[in-house]
């Protein structure tokens, strides 16, 4: 009895560990991490996901769209030089960038503030953080299907966690 309840144990043991060696090859997919090389603000994303496209021709500002739906990303950052605070950063894309009708979510910190919600099909997230004693403003933001939250919620709560603000505190001027 002794020798069969220890084979029973060795097969559960066996069983558990196949099942957990499989699992981060299908949750730790290939990430890619770039920082930036005026402001040094980090980011993180699956490559699997999203690729580099083109956008506004803005030096420290980086755009990204999804291979396989309509979800897209950016990060950047700029100088303050206006001397604008989070709030009244925040407030100001509420009165005069658009889409902030639908508003579900809205912590914030001395030195950041996220604003998410829904337009139209889409749930928004973006994260601004200020650094350098405020004179750069850092932002994440990323826009995905309604449809498709199941899949980006996650990787979402991913790539706001390893966005981070620079330490440098602005382009070098030659």
């Amino acid at each position: 009895m002794g020798r069969e309840l220890m084979l029973k144990r060795c097969i559960v043991l066996l069983a558990i560990v196949t099942t957990l060696g499989s699992i981060p090859a299908q949750a730790d997919e290939r990430w890619t991490s770039q920082r930036d090389e005026n402001f040094g603000f980090s980011f993180s994303y699956p490559e699997a996901l999203f690729s580099s496209v083109p956008g506004d021709d803005k030096p420290s500002f980086h755009y990204f769209a999804s291979n396989t739906s309509d979800a897209k990303f950016l990060v950047g950052a700029w100088d303050n030089r206006s001397g604008a605070t989070p709030e009244h950063f925040k407030q100001w894309m509420i009165a005069h960038a658009g889409g902030y009708e639908d508003v579900t979510y809205q912590p914030r910190g001395r030195s950041w503030f996220v604003l998410s919600g829904y337009r139209d099909d889409q749930i928004y997230y973006e994260k601004v953080m200020f650094s350098c004693g405020s004179y750069v403003v850092n932002i994440f933001a990323i826009a995905y299907p309604t449809a498709q939250r199941r899949l980006f919620d996650p990787v979402v709560e991913r790539m706001e966690d390893s966005f981070r603000p620079g330490r440098e505190c602005g382009p070098t001027e030659g």
